[in-house]
């Protein structure tokens, strides 16, 4: 058997391996004498007949049969000889034909880890965000929790549209008099002013009549992902059916009582949100932390990444959106999306994302850190991605995805420990 390996890229080589004639005659012998016994052929018994019957009925299973056989019996010596470190499982990049008696070559593509030499990642200098919670963030939460148990009824007198409004419309969008495929809803709600929609829409909304037809032009950015409407000017034509207002309660002792006997006065109420606040801020001030210091380290290093890796990312995230829209009773052909238009937005936080989990898994290599049996058994428990897996796949889900994931954790909390933490300085 000849190996030889053929460098692609930094990060991907081509293992070439060639198998002698003699060893493809005799691995053709043993499939065929194997099919033969398994085979019956008119006026035979099973597994008297002849070779050149069994080759002539059934070559291709033969050959079939032949090359799995040859790989397998291999690849695997092939690989030992390379010595090489894989990132990922090899591909299977090309094969010659095979033929009985006649060497037989293959090709397999490797990824391999990137090599790279570590920044300084102990005494990083991070900054903590301050943590400040003012009344006006709490007179914003108290109207948060009066649109939500607002009451919502129609509005009597004759107006217009006017922002805030919950508005049922009719709509249907064209380009160029054509209709825009996946742009035409009956009985739609939307809240002008919201911007869930569409800001430009909903501000060209404001004045509309009720029971009257309006045209609305808005200009979509070429990156959309939308592919329906990406780059292209879109006329809606709009019939506004109701027209909808909150009705939102009083902020009195009253409304506070609502949210359990604990809260007795309003003031009890704004003092819990303020705690609330609080502790979310807290938790954004880690997040924030966390996030400066993987930056400041991913600055100091670059190499190239495996294309594989990338594209497992991608898929995960795209199969994320997906989960996500199918939640809501939608999927990407009814938004216009396509999988690979979603990747294409999606590459570079993909690279980012896979530049940080190689980075973090070499200082998780070199500093010893791993996952605790405990940490692993309290993720599963508590994780509502794992109550939906397969009893016979969790343990290759934890494998790939939840001890990478905890190791990482481990890994940056181990790098904050070791920062250089000091007070962002307020203006």
């Amino acid at each position: 058997m000849k190996v030889t390996v053929e460098d692609v890229s930094p990060v991907q080589k081509r293992l070439q391996v060639e198998i002698p004639g003699e060893q493809v005659a005799i691995e053709f012998d043993r499939a065929t004498k194997r099919i033969g016994q398994h085979v019956k052929i008119d006026g035979f018994r099973k597994g008297k007949a002849p070779k050149s019957l069994i080759k002539r009925y059934h070559g291709d299973l033969i050959q079939e049969e032949v090359l799995e056989s040859l790989i397998r019996e291999t690849f695997p010596k092939a690989l030992e000889e390379t010595d090489l470190k894989l990132i990922t499982e090899p591909r299977l990049d090309k094969a010659g034909e095979l033929k009985e008696g006649e060497p037989f070559s293959y090709s397999a593509l490797l990824d391999l880890w990137p090599e790279f030499e570590l920044p300084q990642y102990k005494g990083v200098k991070i900054e903590r965000p301050p943590i400040e919670v003012t009344e006006e963030e709490v007179d914003e939460q108290l109207q948060a929790l009066r649109r939500h148990f607002g009451a919502i009824e129609s509005v009597e007198e004759e107006r217009p549209v006017e922002e805030g409004d919950i508005v049922i419309v009719d709509f249907e969008g064209f380009h160029e008099g054509e209709p825009v495929e996946g742009l035409s809803e009956e009985n739609y709600y939307l809240e002008v002013g919201s911007g869930y929609f569409n800001e430009e829409f909903e501000k060209k909304l404001i004045g509309a009549e009720k029971g009257k037809e309006v045209e609305i032009e808005v200009s979509y950015p070429e990156d959309a992902l939308n592919e329906n409407v990406a780059g292209k000017t879109i006329l809606y034509k709009v019939t506004v059916k109701d027209i909808k207002k909150r009705v939102m309660p009083e902020l009195d002792d009253e409304f506070a009582q609502k949210f359990g006997p604990q809260y007795k006065t309003i003031e009890d109420l704004r003092n819990r949100l303020r705690q609330q606040i609080e502790q979310d801020k807290k938790e954004a001030q880690e997040r924030a932390m966390r996030q400066q210091l993987i930056d400041k380290i991913l600055s100091e290093v670059d190499f190239p990444l495996p294309e594989s890796l990338v594209e497992k990312k991608l898929v995960q995230m795209v199969d994320n959106v997906i989960s996500h829209l199918n939640e809501r009773g939608m999927d990407l052909e009814s938004t216009g999306m396509s999988e690979e238009r979603l990747k294409e937005k999606m590459r570079e936080d993909a690279e980012r994302q896979v530049k940080m989990e190689i980075v973090l898994d070499k200082i998780a290599e070199k500093e010893d850190i791993s996952v605790s049996n405990e940490e692993l058994m309290d993720y599963v428990k508590v994780s509502p991605e794992m109550r939906n897996i397969d009893p016979a796949q969790v343990s290759s889900a934890i494998a790939e995805y939840v001890l990478p994931k905890l190791r990482a954790k481990n890994t940056i909390d181990f790098l904050l420990k070791h920062a250089e933490i000091v007070d962002e300085e307020v203006e």
